[in-house]
């Protein structure tokens, strides 16, 4: 098991969790529009629980998994392609 990669994990888990209390504080007050929050917050839970899926997969890994794909190393990396990276917005603003 990489243990950076479990850090990483754990420091996006905590991060969704920060989301998620602000959320429910949100959510709180009489006349809040909790309906409103609620797609988010359900989608908000879903990425804890992937993460923590991810985790506890990171965790059972043999170590040196997946470090290098056979022939990456010959592969030409462009610099043209788009990123791989998905932007997801909880911001239930």
């Amino acid at each position: 098991m990489a243990e950076e990669d479990v850090e990483a994990l754990r420091q996006a888990r905590a991060s969704f969790v920060r989301k998620r209390r602000a959320m429910a504080e949100q959510m709180i007050p009489a006349g809040a529009a909790s309906a409103h929050f609620a797609p988010a917050f359900v989608a908000l839970q879903a990425a804890l629980e992937a993460l923590d899926r991810a985790i506890k997969d990171e965790e059972q890994l043999p170590p040196g998994y997946g470090e290098e794909e056979p022939g990456a190393a010959e592969a030409e990396v462009s610099t043209t392609e788009g990123s791989n990276v998905v932007a997801v917005n909880f911001d239930p603003a």
